[in-house]
């Protein structure tokens, strides 16, 4: 598997560089979750934008991590905006919720009752690209349409998701027994963080990591 940065190429297996691409992806949601905490009962707006990207970065790269197939990473260097290279973002999400238990189904499908019922995803993007709606929104308050609080959240919540299924991974877990351990915990915020920072410390027992960084990030 050829992995290109500027003009080096490195060969790597595709077991790694699945994992490569899942830090990638991991890394950045890391730093757009770190920017909502600082919008988050400051901007709603800029709030609302960024979790949107939030749940692309995330759901894209478990996706990756887990169900892509050699096929997809193997031209994952080679992709465009045009070309993501993944499914739509609510089969994803429906991917993730199934291997946790809950079923077939996307909550990001939920509808908003305050503007005709809309799903609550297609009311991000409405946000984010200025559909009509978005101003419709405003007129409401967007602080009566979004809890942005519980909203982190969640994010935090689905960020050591994340988190959890790339440590466990580079430690050699099985996804099937990786899930399992998540089952029970995956709507357990204090829980998650715990399971997150544990994975993170056993990567640096075992020398995976460079410095205990992967279970600070958790806290």
């Amino acid at each position: 598997m050829a992995n290109a940065q500027g003009d080096e190429a490195v060969q790597l297996p595709t077991s790694k560089y699945r994992l490569l691409v899942a830090i990638r992806y991991l890394n950045a949601s890391e730093a757009i979750f770190n920017g909502l905490k600082a919008q988050q009962g400051k901007n709603d707006f800029h709030f609302l934008v960024t979790i949107r990207s939030f749940i692309e970065y995330s759901r894209r790269g478990i996706w990756f991590l887990v169900w892509a197939m050699d096929s997809d990473l193997e031209i994952a260097e080679q992709l465009t905006f045009d070309r993501a290279g993944s499914p739509s973002l609510v089969k994803m999400d429906k991917m993730i919720n199934d291997a946790l238990g809950k079923g077939h189904i996307s909550h990001l499908l939920a509808p908003v009752p305050l503007i005709n019922n809309e799903p609550f995803l297609n009311s991000l993007h409405a946000l984010t690209h200025g559909n009509p709606i978005s101003v419709r929104m405003f007129g409401f308050g967007l602080d009566k349409i979004f809890q942005t609080e519980g909203m982190l959240l969640r994010a935090e919540v689905e960020l050591n998701w994340f988190r959890v299924l790339l440590y466990r991974r580079m430690l050699g877990d099985d996804f099937c027994d990786i899930w399992k351990r998540l089952m029970p915990i995956h709507n357990e915020p204090e829980n998650m963080r715990a399971a997150a920072i544990e994975a993170g410390r056993e990567l640096h027992s075992a020398g995976l990591v460079a410095s205990p960084e992967a279970f600070q990030k958790a806290k």
